[in-house]
């Protein structure tokens, strides 16, 4: 073989190595994170999301379970594998412990939600996800 086929054999290894990389970062669970923890979940709409304007609803529970709806939410969105800017801003309270934000999915691939959840008691508490554009 000669230098250019190597090469040409190497660039299709490494996208298709990076490609699988991608689609395992998927969420297990339509519509809800599969890592909650601290009574604080995400889940999207569309789910699955795709390019363009999507709806993170965020469910805050108390440590007993009961929905808190007095919290302060906050969130900030933004690309893990390229630098696409960060979205940020405060998340709406829908009643029964539920909030939601709006943020552009720009481009394919893994997303960051950051949330950072001020309870009624002055506690915070704050829970990242990872969300997939496929």
């Amino acid at each position: 073989m000669n230098n250019k086929t190597l090469l040409a054999l190497l660039a299709v290894l490494v996208v298709a190595v990076a490609y699988l990389g991608w689609k395992s970062m998927s969420i297990p669970t339509p519509g809800t994170s599969a890592d909650s923890n601290g009574g604080i979940t995400l889940s999207t709409s569309p789910n699955p999301l795709r390019l363009g304007q999507a709806t993170f609803m965020i469910d805050v529970k108390d440590k007993s379970g009961k929905p808190v709806d007095n919290a302060t939410v906050s969130f900030d969105l933004n690309m893990t594998a390229m630098n696409m800017g960060t979205q940020q801003g405060n998340a709406t309270s829908q009643g029964n412990g539920r909030y939601s934000a709006i943020g552009n999915m720009s481009m394919r691939g893994p997303w960051r939600v950051r949330t950072t959840v001020k309870m009624p008691d002055g506690s915070t508490e704050n829970k990242d996800f990872t969300v997939n554009v496929p």
